[in-house]
């Protein structure tokens, strides 16, 4: 999981370094630093909307299947 989150983390670097400057040649240095400041609020005001927040337990799943208990050492 680690890896696969390292992964897409480090392959979106050089992408958003080239929007950034696509967005510094439109636009200057100083707008696109407000640009990049605003968007850092969007993911910050996502999760305070968030309906998970509410959660005060851990919900039930819909199906109550039995789940087979796991195999010890050896048999």
């Amino acid at each position: 999981m680690q890896a696969a989150s390292t992964t897409l983390t480090a392959g979106a670097r050089p992408v958003a370094a080239a929007v950034a400057g696509a967005l510094v040649l439109l636009l200057g240095v100083r707008s696109t630093l407000a640009v990049g400041a605003v968007l850092q609020t969007v993911p910050v005001v996502l999760l305070l909307l968030s309906p998970v927040r509410a959660l005060r337990e851990m919900p039930v799943p819909l199906s109550r299947t039995a789940v087979p208990p796991a195999r010890g050492g050896a048999s």
